[in-house]
């Protein structure tokens, strides 16, 4: 009997062949995987750092592991680097162009505790020479590493951990004799606060550290966002002749006791925009030297040194910050570069001595120029604008130029600073000293005694004060002096300063030395004056006009008397005038 033909449906005949051509790309799938387990690491263009053979479980050193990821990325033109949830340890790696790390939540990228898993300094082209090919610290270098890429990020909201706390003794002083005791208030006393350990810094173990955490050189287009780094061992981040570079949300979280452990550092760099950071630190919270059109803006810092370190920079501006530091703003020229156009605006500070090897003396603002070393032009700064700054502080307003290197157009426009001690045995042992480590030209000149006034300026020309005001607070201490103290200067003008001299110090709310040209305007004795205006050796232009003398003890003194006069007003209990051989 003939076989009848089977009828099949079409939409069976289609489900079928469906079936088989999924079973057969599922089977050819799997054999590929088999053949080649790297495969299904990478989802466009993804990389899972657990495929690639890493343990997060805190103790396994992942540094190959992580390294074969960045290899198979760089492979197929770049990718993301993922880290999920759990801890990594790592020794030294590199980047390459077009790499993301993402460090997912949970995520902790820890530095080994071993200073063996980390490279050497030489093989990575790095070198000792400040500002040039140095980073950090020691011959070392740190966890990540990149070198002449581009199109590289760092996205949280995960945590790189440096591990800093095991490569230093709390017990032990870090310090260097860099001052003379012998010329500072407290004399040979001073050394007791160097080797104090309470307020730190403490001292690397002799075996040493590990190198800067991340370092960027001649990058471009580098992207840091959400992430938290932490427990650096060094400076936390380094960009050396990085352009374009934006970094936003980071968190930095360094112990304040370690020396170094700076929480971003820019050197030579153009186009690089921090905003919405929190940054503390042992040392400074921003190192930005010879750069250009640099922005820091919306940030929180916290320092035993520098809120905010600069030196031979231009074009850059500073907004919107609180600082919570030994040194707030600290401007610098050892006499190599220039320092120009600078803003710093919108900004509370908060000072406060501390004992130990830190620099600073509790300056909210401070400005330092050394001899220049590259002939005319070098060293100089100018054109620093300061706008709506104010805060407790706990010394001067230091504006120090150089004899053969004047500052030029200083502005203090709405700046408010009232100046009190905090603690009143660390004032006793460090207190009462200017600090001009760094630029100094000797021992001597490093560390001194000094009284204190509220601003502090010298060697320069064009220094504006306007609606701004000095304020002593309780307790003060027994070196505070004048409200603002000149000397060697040009072009003073000041409009709308309230203030006076410290309370029991016989000295003045303006102490003028050596000066040519000033005005002083619409400004306020406040109570507790000894004397407003004490001049001597002034020439030029010289103006007082309608000022409010009446809480003065004394409207002028000595060169003060022969200012021309406008306008001013002088309540019945203010005796108009006195010299030096006046009685008091």
């Amino acid at each position: 009997m003939p076989m009848r033909k089977l009828r099949v449906p079409r939409g069976w005949v289609v489900f079928f062949i469906s079936i088989i051509t999924f079973a057969a790309a599922n089977s050819a799938a799997q054999n590929t995987n088999s053949a080649q387990p790297q495969a299904s690491t990478s989802r466009n263009n993804e990389f899972n750092i657990v495929d690639f053979g890493a343990r997060a479980d805190g103790k396994t050193l992942n540094t190959s592991a992580i390294n074969a990821a960045v290899l198979a990325a760089a492979k197929v033109g770049g990718g993301t680097i993922t880290f999920p949830a759990g801890r990594y340890r790592t020794g030294t790696f590199r980047l390459v162009s077009n790499i993301t790390l993402q460090l997912q939540a949970g995520a902790v990228l820890e530095g080994s505790k071993e200073l063996s898993d980390y490279g050497d300094i030489t093989d990575y082209g790095l070198g000792r020479v400040y500002g040039t090919n140095s980073s950090g610290e020691g011959t070392k270098v740190g966890i990540v590493f990149a070198h002449n890429v581009e199109n590289v990020s760092i996205i949280g909201p995960g945590i790189i951990d440096g591990s800093g706390d095991s490569f230093f003794d709390p017990s032990t002083p870090h310090f260097s004799m860099d001052f003379d005791p012998s010329v500072t208030r407290q004399g040979q006393r001073s050394l007791d606060a160097v080797h104090m350990t309470a307020d730190g810094p403490i001292a690397a173990k002799p075996s040493g550290r590990p190198g800067t955490m991340i370092v960027c050189f001649d990058c471009k287009n580098v992207v840091i966002r959400d992430v938290t780094f932490r427990n650096a061992p060094n400076w936390t981040a380094h960009f050396q002749n990085v352009e374009r570079a934006v970094i936003s949300g980071l968190h930095v979280l360094n112990n304040p006791l370690i020396p170094n452990n700076d929480g971003f550092d820019c050197f030579g760099c153009k186009d690089v925009h921090f905003s919405d950071c929190d940054i503390h630190t042992g040392d400074d919270d921003f190192a930005i030297v010879n750069s250009v059109d640099v922005t820091v803006a919306d940030c929180t810092l916290s320092s035993r040194s520098s809120g905010i370190r600069l030196e031979a920079s231009q074009f850059n501006m500073f907004e919107n910050l609180t600082i919570h530091s030994n040194r707030g703003i600290a401007v610098y020229e050892r006499g190599f570069g220039k320092t120009d156009h600078i803003s710093f605006a919108n900004i509370r500070i908060e000072t406060q001595l501390f004992t130990g090897h830190w620099w600073g003396k509790g300056e909210p603002i401070y400005i330092a120029v050394g001899k220049p070393q590259n002939g005319a032009g070098s060293g100089e700064i100018s054109n620093l604008t300061f706008s709506n700054v104010s805060g407790d502080a706990e010394s001067s307003i230091v504006l120090y130029g150089h004899p053969d290197a004047w500052l030029h157009n200083i502005i203090l426009d709405n700046v408010h600073f009232t100046l009190r001690a905090t603690r009143k045995d660390v004032s006793d042992l460090v207190g009462g000293n200017f600090d001009f480590r760094w630029t100094a030209t000797d021992l001597k000149n490093a560390v001194f005694k000094r009284d204190i006034p509220g601003i502090y300026a010298r060697y320069i020309d064009g220094l504006h004060i306007q609606n701004s005001s000095i304020a002593w607070g309780k307790p003060a201490a027994n070196f505070f002096s004048s409200g603002v103290e000149l000397e060697d200067f040009k072009n003073l003008d000041v409009s709308e300063f309230r203030g006076s001299n410290a309370p029991g110090a016989k000295a003045a709310t303006f102490l003028l030395r050596n000066g040519t040209g000033v005005v002083i305007r619409d400004s306020t004795a406040s109570v507790g004056t000894d004397v407003f205006v004490d001049a001597q050796r002034i020439s030029g232009k010289r103006l007082l006009m309608n000022n409010d003398f009446a809480n003065a003890a004394t409207a002028l003194k000595d060169d003060a008397v022969q200012f021309t006069q406008r306008g001013n007003y002088i309540g019945g209990n203010t005796r108009p005038v006195r010299r030096d051989s006046d009685p008091r």
